[in-house]
């Protein structure tokens, strides 16, 4: 590809190319081999490009939130959750306060211990009372009284129901609305949208496709979503809107289990169902859309599956982080 740019060596606007290039960068303390794209002078002269620079901060972004296995706006979230300060929380857990800084201003990587305790934290915020009986005995009684105020909601019964209520509400402002393929979001469809395509487990990156597409090619055949599901656009493809909620009320109400599995210095994220599929809340048409995608994709990893909804209208189209609309579906590379 060329196009014309003003080059500084050459003094005058001259065609250029864009071409692509390993490079090895270092991001927050971390080394990262990428394929980057550069703009190049007939010269050989490299020329800066903001947007092609943007897409290789982004691309290195997501491989740092990948390889930590939470990103910062996850860890930062953790704490904030339980609305203790930044000491009492240090204390729960047994760290010291300029540990919890340097990782909520993403200037150190957690350890693999440290890591572990945020993840679990994240998906399972009832245990830091078992964090704070631990460390109990670090408090002054002022303290305790405090901290047993704050957490005194963190049953496992409570978490259950809040986290089931903010998805309801989350997805209901969307109900019936193009965004959401003009049908109300059902918890107990999604559920079993989900064991369906996780029954012999699946990564999360590959099932946010599985089940954007079985959304939106259901509504390319019959005008209506499955799910009443709204999509965003992420880097990674299309992915139900609050996905890591959703996804964390489906395992708390043990429907589905997810694992974190570590290879090397990478963290892979497979979800595996633990309940059965229950076909008959579904129609012929919904389970015929199911089924023909899980089939098209059986084969498919994370990389492919993702590239392949790039080359989706809807997601070319539509700005970061936005809604996709069920609009799109008309030109579904599905049938």
């Amino acid at each position: 590809m060329t196009m014309l740019k003003y080059c500084d060596t050459c003094q005058l606007e001259v065609n250029v190319s864009i071409v692509e290039r390993a490079a090895t960068y270092k991001f927050k303390n971390e080394s990262f081999d990428i394929i980057e794209k550069v703009v190049v002078c007939e010269c050989g002269e490299e020329l800066y490009d903001e947007i092609l620079d943007s897409v290789t901060m982004e691309s290195l972004k997501n491989m740092y939130e990948s390889r930590i296995g939470l990103s910062l706006e996850n860890i930062k979230a953790i704490r904030a959750r339980y609305g203790l300060s930044m000491n009492l929380f240090a204390k729960i857990l047994g760290w010291s306060k300029s540990t919890i800084a340097r990782y909520e201003t993403g200037k150190y990587i957690p350890s693999i211990s440290h890591m572990a305790t945020l993840k679990q934290l994240n998906n399972h915020p009832e245990d830091i009372n078992e964090y704070y009986k631990s460390n109990q005995h670090l408090f002054t009684g002022k303290e305790q009284l405090k901290i047993q105020e704050i957490l005194k909601d963190y049953d496992d019964d409570k978490v259950e129901k809040d986290l089931i209520n903010a998805v309801n509400v989350n997805y209901k402002i969307n109900d019936r609305t193009i965004e959401s393929g003009y049908n109300k979001f059902d918890i107990n469809k999604v559920m079993n949208m989900i064991l369906f395509f996780t029954q012999k487990g699946v990564t999360k990156t590959k099932l946010m496709k599985l089940l954007f597409y079985s959304d939106f090619l259901n509504f390319k055949r019959s005008s209506l979503s499955i799910s009443g599901i709204p999509y965003e656009k992420l880097p990674y493809g299309p992915v139900p809107k609050d996905h890591d909620l959703l996804l964390s009320s489906i395992e708390k109400n043990n429907i589905i289990k997810i694992n974190y599995d570590q290879v090397n210095e990478y963290t892979y994220i497979n979800i595996i169902a633990v309940e059965p599929f229950d076909e008959t809340l579904f129609t012929e048409t919904e389970l015929d859309a199911m089924n023909f995608v899980n089939d098209k994709f059986l084969y498919h990893g994370s990389v492919s599956i993702s590239d392949f909804s790039h080359k989706e209208e809807g997601w070319i189209k539509t700005n970061d982080r936005d809604i996709i609309s069920y609009d799109y579906a008309n030109n579904l590379q599905l049938n």
